[in-house]
């Protein structure tokens, strides 16, 4: 047993408090003051009652009280540990992360002023999409199906888009078919469906680090605890994740194992092969979010987690919204077919159904031959602004200011020096018109508050160079 518990611990036999409620009491005080951090696992009920010379009832009935508001979990077989977050019900003071706030940067194409230059959004820029063909597609589908383009679908989603989007999947290498595809509204409510489908309070799920932070909400809005594995230029950072491995059972992995959000980073092939080995030798899923598949710029698009996937463990969610219509919130998930139903469930009660509409406008642009060309056209033209801001960020930037060169995506992952701190950098860039994002919500734990992500999504090739120039400046200066 740790003994440093034991030395902090001190209960009053002759006072007037019972002794559970002491020992329950000293263990809440020792959590709120971070001298147990989440993840401790508590001593064993009868250690830890020989070490106080205390009846084991009474460890039992303070462990008890101490699961039921929250401050610890347990898992048969393994122990109690201290629980992930703790948010008493009665806490109606207490400050809770705004969610909306941290993911705004994912959702918003402008600031609302035109002097502005917006390098958080990620959002796809609109005027980049071609109105008269979307306009061709909703008109042939109307006249197709009139009214009934309008009503409810089943839950699973568009029966011909599902067999399209299994016909699509087969020429990237994922082997799968209509039954397996769960058509949703977005990826956030994909990762919020699995996460409700098979997580209860006290699972451990793995994530990388840094991390989506609307993953990260999901998950804790179940009562997971979530374990954070570094990155590496070459992926997940596999001797690190081994190490937890020995440690925790994950219920669930999340990772991103092409353009990375936010670091931009994708995995090699050895270590997909190696992530897939693990996830099955220590029986857990994956859910593979597959953040802006397609827009890559290199000669090959990177192969997914699932083409590896030989014994249905992937779950595989691919958003449409960041390289084709954000508004309509549309993505899909391929799912094993041992969850099928427990994701259908959670889908049908999260919002009965996705637009009709929306899945009949995606339908037609598989099948007309309509989506490749999409991609290859946005492709050829943030290759260019792509390009240009690399060119840029070496140009200008300070040397000591590191980045990895992504292999697609939208957005440069930027890691400061120690002489610089990233909440001076975005405030005083704020005050000269260059609006870039914190790092910090990205991060599980606490942040080295030392990144920014800068993006070139709404921008012209003129207000890249003047942003990087201003960044640069203000880095230079400090």
């Amino acid at each position: 047993m740790d003994k440093n518990l034991t030395d902090f611990i001190v209960l009053h036999k002759t006072g007037k408090s019972p002794l559970y409620v002491q020992l329950y009491e000293e263990i809440v005080d020792k959590i709120k003051h971070k001298t147990l951090s989440p993840g401790y696992k508590l001593p064993p009920v009868r250690l830890l009652a020989r070490e106080l010379a205390i009846n084991p009832g009474t460890v039992v009935s303070a462990y008890r009280e101490l699961e039921k508001n929250g401050y610890i979990f347990t898992r048969r077989g393994s122990g109690s540990y201290v629980a992930e977050r703790i948010v008493p019900a009665e806490s109606e003071g207490q400050e809770v992360p705004d969610i909306a706030a941290e993911l705004a940067d994912d959702v918003q194409t402008d600031c609302g002023q035109d002097d502005v230059i917006n390098m958080s959004s990620v959002s796809l820029n609109p005027d980049i999409i071609s109105l008269e063909v979307l306009q061709k597609a909703i008109d042939d589908i109307l006249k197709r199906d009139r009214g009934y383009a309008f009503t409810y679908q089943d839950s699973r989603g568009y029966m011909p888009l599902r067999q399209s989007i299994a016909a699509y999947l087969a020429q990237k290498g994922i082997m799968t078919d209509e039954r397996s595809v769960q058509i949703i509204s977005g990826a956030q409510q994909g990762i919020d469906i699995v996460a409700r489908a098979l997580l209860k309070h006290g699972d451990v799920v793995f994530v990388e680090n840094p991390t989506y932070p609307g993953a990260i909400a999901a998950f804790r809005s179940c009562g997971a605890k979530i374990v954070d594995v570094k990155l590496t230029k070459e992926g997940i950072d596999l001797i690190d994740l081994e190490n937890k491995l020995k440690l925790f059972k994950p219920r669930l992995m999340y990772v991103m194992p092409n353009i990375q959000n936010p670091t931009g980073i994708s995995y090699s092939k050895c270590v997909k092969r190696r992530l897939m080995g693990l996830a099955r030798y220590h029986d857990m899923y994956i859910l593979e979010d597959d953040y802006i598949g397609g827009l890559y710029y290199g000669k090959n698009a990177p192969v997914p987690l699932k083409t590896y996937d030989t014994d249905d463990r992937v779950i595989y969610i691919r958003t449409l919204s960041k390289v084709f219509l954000p508004g309509l919130r549309l993505a899909y998930l391929i799912v094993p077919s041992a969850l099928s139903q427990k994701l259908l469930n959670v889908k049908y009660i999260a919002d009965i159904a996705t637009s009709g509409l929306t899945q009949r406008i995606f339908d037609y642009y598989l099948r007309e031959g309509l989506w490749q060309k999409h991609l290859n056209s946005i492709r050829n033209i943030y290759k260019i602004q792509f390009d240009f801001v690399m060119k840029m960020l070496k140009k200008y930037l300070p040397k000591d200011i590191s980045y990895i060169k992504p292999a697609g995506g939208l957005s440069i992952w930027l890691s400061l020096p120690e002489r610089l701190r990233a909440d001076d950098i975005i405030r005083r860039a704020k005050e000269k018109g260059v609006i870039v994002s914190s790092g910090a919500p990205f991060f599980v734990h606490q942040a080295l508050h030392r990144q920014v992500r800068i993006s070139f999504a709404v921008l012209s090739l003129a207000q890249i160079k003047t942003g990087v120039k201003i960044l640069a400046e203000l880095m230079k200066n400090r």
